[in-house]
């Protein structure tokens, strides 16, 4: 499993390095957040996600007891008010984007919003679009769990949140993720009638569960 962490290979991408800091913040023209998409709660803050007002991006906001902490501008923000795509540790903010048929998860210092940076999961299956139903992110507030898609494919990626590193992945095969959570040591998902549960810090499977319909 590559330990790519979060200045691994994965961002080092066509265009990146000159776009950058653009992309992320504020320099000459600035966006305008428009609507609320999201709020996902963080460790007693929380993430607002909005959409950007005449364009196809997205806006971060972290906020701290009502304040406004720090805002970026990021691609297309994955999730929606029921389907959470971002994680938080106690150090850092992972958030999962969707750009250019890739399923990507930026980076940023939970504190400042500083860009930690990015790295993309199932490359070998691009492109990839995000799917209409199921969980996309999971997390324990320690690791984030990504979860990616497509015809006859499903993967989980399991990351540490404050080093970016992946830990392990697992092919899921063809059925579609249904649900998903963490429960004690385990991460779990639900694809038709059968439970699937994997340790969180190796990836290893315990006996699958006969679910009923």
């Amino acid at each position: 499993m590559p330990r790519f962490g979060w200045l691994g290979p994965g961002i080092v991408i066509a265009g990146a390095a000159i776009a950058g800091v653009g992309i992320w913040y504020f320099i000459h023209a600035r966006p305008v957040a428009g609507d609320v998409i999201a709020t996902v709660e963080c460790d007693g803050a929380s993430l607002v996600f909005r959409s950007e007002h005449g364009g196809a991006r997205s806006f971060v906001e972290l906020h701290d007891h009502g304040e406004l902490v720090w805002e970026a501008l990021i691609p297309h923000y994955a999730g929606d008010a029921a389907r959470p795509a971002a994680a938080c540790s106690r150090q850092a903010v992972s958030v999962r984007v969707e750009r250019g048929g890739r399923a990507e998860v930026f980076g940023f210092l939970r504190a400042a919003g500083d860009k930690l940076g990015g790295y993309r999961i199932a490359t070998e299956h691009e492109p990839i679009r995000t799917q209409p139903t199921g969980p996309i992110t999971l997390t324990d507030h320690v690791r984030s769990y990504e979860l990616a898609g497509g015809d006859g494919w499903h993967q989980l990626v399991a990351v540490d949140l404050d080093s970016g590193e992946a830990l392990w992945k697992i092919e899921l095969g063809p059925e579609p993720v249904s649900d998903g959570g963490v429960a004690g040591d385990s991460v779990w998902i639900r694809q038709a009638t059968r439970e699937r549960r994997f340790h969180v810090t190796d990836g290893r499977e315990t006996p699958v569960t006969k679910m009923a319909n």
